[in-house]
């Protein structure tokens, strides 16, 4: 077989619509387990990373030396590197195939392959191989996995969609050997979740079966990135990582005697076990971002949310109390809450000690009932779709019924000003109050962002809005069905809605 020549790319935020999240990484952790998956299936091809987090560029590359180029993108990555999708899609060899993955072309592949031959809509170590070795051999990839890409009929065909079992693999330090002084490094140890809350879609990514790499081989892989960045702190991307009580004391017990700092997912209700935590705790585990989302019961309820909401601010407080600091996405956009619950919730991430609330915008994207049967929170129509912020989350995506777009985007900028006021009164400890104006200056970084979105909102907004502020739903609905009639027609006679599992956990 001769020498492949592989490219892969991590798209990066729009100059204007910055992640300025407290725990924005400086690399998203997909890619390159895909990448060195394929080195490790190829190891005499040429593989290598150009990473947009970092200032890289697609065009710094030989473009036209590629045999394949790997591409990653959330949705707004990819609406705000058109034009770098295009000079891919111009500067690569005739031949070359251009592969995308990532949540982009999982929930929405019929807009990945506007500029991709293929998208990989699941997990894509398995599938990535499994292509490259039927295109290599002149195959048909109709047998490969997780796939997406329009048949010569014109359709979108979905190939089968497949989970894999414990997959040992680890990022390959050569593909972070370019990388600047870490903030954080990104790692996986498990893969899968067992819950069904509505708005999270990782299931369909990662399946909801909770697997785990063995802390031998995490401590590793671990280790290999230090060596190589000199990062001794780390975000674990697992969609919930305290799942197996028994695989996070081992994780626990493997990292006693190294410096590491972590951060990892998890649930309110994992301050019900402190002595876990603690035992977390004393190798490293000192933050969490924790699915809480709400206060309002109703509001969990929505987000089918299994916990006692009476006992969230219970817990909240045993983690302040025991120096845990704990991140989470506060989610507004629901028909329940108006100016004066949003204000309310942000006060109360105060009160209930959350050191790093990020408010958001509920997001979805379109066409998830057509194409996967999935349950959706907001109908196709009143979504804003093809603009830089489109699934960004701290950006509204939405046309609420209950107030103007830009009226929640103004609510979720004033929510940081609620919550700091009365954080800095609340907290006393030093440590805590120097971490709460780091973040306040990191909000502060995309600030300048979310007022022009808003301005970009005024005027979007402005003819499907009675004066008194009401959706005009049949002219909204009309005007989507005049610009994605078409599409949606296409997308039902294509969708063959193969992920069971999928479905069964998401069909209303």
């Amino acid at each position: 077989m001769k020498s492949l020549n592989i490219l892969c790319v991590q798209l990066g935020f729009h100059d204007a619509y910055p992640d300025a999240s407290t725990l924005a990484t400086t690399y998203n952790d997909g890619i390159y387990y895909v990448a060195s998956f394929i080195q490790q299936e190829y190891p005499d091809a040429r593989v290598e990373m150009c990473q947009m987090f970092w200032g890289e560029k697609p065009q710094d590359f030989p473009l036209a030396s590629y045999d394949y180029i790997l591409i990653s993108a959330l949705a707004t990555h990819f609406w705000s590197n058109i034009e770098t999708l295009e000079l891919i899609r111009r500067d690569s060899r005739p031949g070359c195939v251009v592969i995308m993955g990532g949540p982009h072309a999982a929930f929405a592949p019929y807009e990945a392959l506007r500029y991709a031959d293929y998208a990989v809509i699941a997990e894509g170590e398995i599938p990535s191989v499994q292509l490259i070795k039927a295109l290599e051999a002149g195959e048909p990839v109709t047998d490969v996995d997780n796939l997406a890409y329009i048949g010569a009929d014109g359709e979108l065909i979905l190939n089968k969609i497949a989970r894999y079992g414990n997959i040992a693999n680890a990022i390959n330090p050569k593909f972070l050997a370019r990388a600047p002084k870490l903030h954080w490094a990104t790692v996986s140890m498990s893969r899968g979740c067992p819950f069904d809350c509505s708005f999270c879609y990782a299931i369909r990514l990662l399946g909801r079966r909770f697997r785990t790499k063995t802390a031998e081989d995490v401590r590793s892989e671990l280790d290999a990135i230090h060596r190589q960045t000199g990062c001794n702190r780390f975000y674990v991307t697992d969609l919930n990582f305290t799942t197996r009580k028994g695989y996070c004391r081992e994780i626990a017990e493997t990292f006693r005697d190294r410096d590491y700092k972590f951060i990892a997912m998890s649930r309110v209700n994992h301050a019900d076990d402190m002595e876990l935590v603690l035992d977390l705790k004393r190798s490293g585990f000192e933050e969490y971002c924790l699915g809480v989302e709400s206060e309002d019961p109703s509001v969990l309820q929505a987000f089918n949310k299994r916990v006692d909401p009476s006992e969230q601010t219970r817990r909240l407080l045993r983690f302040a109390e025991n120096d845990i600091a704990i991140h989470s996405a506060i989610i507004f956009g629901l028909e329940v809450q108006d100016r004066r619950a949003m204000e309310a919730t942000a006060y109360w991430c105060a009160e209930a000690r959350i050191m790093h609330p990020v408010f958001v915008c509920l997001a979805e994207y379109p066409f998830q009932g057509l194409l996967y049967g999935a349950r959706q929170d907001i109908e196709d129509h009143r979504i804003i779709m093809e603009v830089p912020t489109y699934q960004h989350y701290s950006f509204v995506g939405i046309f609420p019924r209950h107030m103007r777009p830009s009226e929640l985007q103004r609510g979720i900028l004033d929510s940081y000003g609620i919550f700091f006021k009365r954080a800095f009164e609340i907290e006393k400890r030093p440590q805590r109050r120097a971490r709460l104006k780091s973040y306040s200056l990191s909000v502060e970084r995309g600030r300048a962002g979310m007022e022009q979105h808003i301005r970009f909102l005024e005027e979007l907004e402005k003819p499907y809005y009675t004066a008194s502020g009401t959706l005009k739903e049949d002219l909204l609905k009309a005007d989507f069905d005049s610009r994605h009639g078409d599409l949606r027609t296409w997308l039902e006679r294509s969708s063959k809605r193969t992920d069971l599992q999928f479905v069964k956990g998401y069909a209303r």
